[in-house]
């Protein structure tokens, strides 16, 4: 199955400045294995991901609607 992964604009250095990113996954493929998937391919998107040793200000969020995956950036106030 073929999954459209968009890019918000904050996030195209990371992902090669692609706005959009087709993605062959299994039928049964959930989002996690989606994202697992886009990081190999995109490891620069982990830069965004909070971890405990790195809490970032800006992150990224996941929405999947059918066979579309969203990836929404936001700031948070780490205080």
């Amino acid at each position: 199955m073929n999954i459209t992964v968009l890019i918000p604009r904050s996030l195209l250095t990371a992902c090669e400045g692609r706005a959009k990113i087709e993605l062959g996954v299994p039928p049964s493929a959930d989002v996690a294995e989606i994202l697992v998937t886009l990081l190999s391919l995109y490891p620069g998107l982990r830069a965004f991901m909070a971890n405990e040793q790195r809490p970032l200000r800006q992150h990224f969020s996941v929405a999947r609607l059918g066979q579309k995956i969203f990836l929404f950036t936001s700031t948070a106030v780490v205080g």
